[in-house]
């Protein structure tokens, strides 16, 4: 039978940097944003974890659990670069790779791996390969189905190899705490074991009814997945689905309560949400913003436009309205944009913005191109710019990896037209770095 293989890059960005600079090896490693400004942890070494650091942790927590790590400022561009090569690596062994993050991909095999072993033996190639090749580690998880696959590659890390059909998953996962499922968060789990379902095998033996009248429609689900049953398709990423939303958040570099300051940040957001938007050829209809305050409680609002643009003034005009409309005044830590209700297609709304449409679109146009040969800090609109100390804008778009040895049958991964020299770029897969927090 087919089987799936889950390569999951052990300690992506950290590993990256410590591949490249020979003095990080061995030692703890923070990747964050500016190491000198809030943020997150992007990533952390394994020399790091023991101190009890993780990616998505306050830097302040980081820095006070460890503070003898090296504190390295996140390179988005060149870890996509890396990613985009591993995924050419991963064609040499199968057409069938969909990536599932910046350090993580679902490789189908065929009839020519119907088993475990087999199987197993072409994921040792490919571990043998990464580490060749890059000088990165990786692990692997192997089995029927995706989920079997992505839980198996957590198993054994760094460097690990775990195959599991469906059988040895129940006899691994089964003792284990609900929460060790995949798609099982803390909440769901603790209202999981207020009902008795305490372990894997206690979900996967549950009566339908009552996860059902529990859950709702996802119970049952879960409970498949907790018997190791998954039919969810693999998606090869040159026949995946387009994006459903493009959105852009960030952490401020300290609380912030002045109007003027966060509606100069919402508008370079909406910027470079439209901005992306328009490189990847999309419009869309309906706004969100998402304001965080320093309690760290959440707030998302949306607004329909009354027609789908990709033009960033009219994002922002209908983002500042929604900020206005439901900050109470509280000093806030992040603010973020997204757009959704997207098609291919475009922009048709910009004659209710401006005079002239043509003169109006060839501008833009051409402010485009500008920011595509120079970067996307060479052209920023002059509100964002209030009490600004330093562009620490958050990149977007692909970028274009760097020569290596094709496919035998000439595939490469996704290429996107950019300068070599050019300081922005991110591809959609990536897990948002810089200053960026997750949701």
């Amino acid at each position: 039978m087919p089987m799936i293989l889950l390569v999951d890059m052990d300690a992506f960005f950290a590993s990256v940097e410590q591949s490249q600079h020979p003095h990080l090896r061995g030692v703890p490693v923070i990747v964050c944003g500016d190491p000198d400004r809030r943020g997150v942890v992007t990533a952390a070494s394994y020399e790091a974890r023991p101190f009890g650091v993780h990616a998505g942790m306050p830097l302040q927590e980081a820095k006070r659990l460890c503070p003898q790590a090296n504190y390295v400022e996140g390179n988005p561009e060149k870890y996509v670069e890396i990613s985009l090569q591993l995924l050419d690596l991963y064609l040499e062994f199968s057409p069938d790779v969909e990536p599932f993050s910046v350090d993580e991909a679902f490789v189908g095999l065929g009839p020519e791996a119907p088993g475990l072993t087999e199987a197993s033996v072409v994921a040792r190639r490919i571990q043998s390969e990464i580490r060749t090749r890059f000088d990165l580690g990786a692990s692997i998880g192997v089995g029927p189905n995706k989920l079997v696959a992505k839980m198996a590659s957590g198993v054994e890390k760094p460097c690990g190899l775990t195959a599991f059909d469906s059988q040895a998953f129940c006899a691994h996962f089964w003792p284990l705490g609900v929460q060790e499922m995949w798609g099982i968060g803390p909440q769901l789990a603790e209202r999981m074991r207020a009902i008795g379902l305490a372990t894997v095998g206690d979900l996967a033996r549950a009566p339908d009814g009552v996860l059902q009248s529990t859950f709702g429609i996802i119970g049952p689900q879960l409970k498949q997945a907790a018997n190791g049953l998954d039919d969810t398709p693999l998606t090869p990423y040159h026949r995946a689905p387009d994006a459903k939303s493009v959105g852009h958040e960030v952490t401020l570099p300290e609380d912030c309560d002045d109007s003027g300051y966060l509606e100069g940040k919402l508008l370079r957001l909406a910027d470079q949400v439209a901005r992306r938007m328009r490189s990847e050829d999309y419009v869309g209809r309906t706004v969100a913003v998402k304001i965080r305050d320093h309690r760290f409680r959440t707030v998302i609002r949306q607004k329909v436009l009354d027609a789908p643009t990709a033009d960033g003034r009219r994002i922002f005009q209908a983002a500042r309205r929604l900020l206005r409309a439901n900050w109470k005044g509280d000093a806030l830590r992040l603010l973020g944009i997204s757009v959704s209700s997207i098609s291919k297609g475009a922009d048709s709304t910009q004659g209710s913005l401006f005079d002239s449409d043509e003169r109006s679109l060839r501008l833009r146009d051409a402010l485009d191109r500008v920011r595509d040969r120079l970067g996307e800090a060479s052209v920023v609109p002059l509100g964002s710019l209030r009490h600004r100390s330093r562009l620490g804008h958050v990149p977007f778009g692909a970028v274009k990896p760097v020569d290596v040895a094709k496919p035998p049958d000439g595939r490469r991964a996704r290429e996107v037209k950019r300068a070599p020299d050019s300081p922005g770029g991110t591809a959609r897969a990536m897990k948002r770095a810089d200053q960026d927090e997750p949701a």
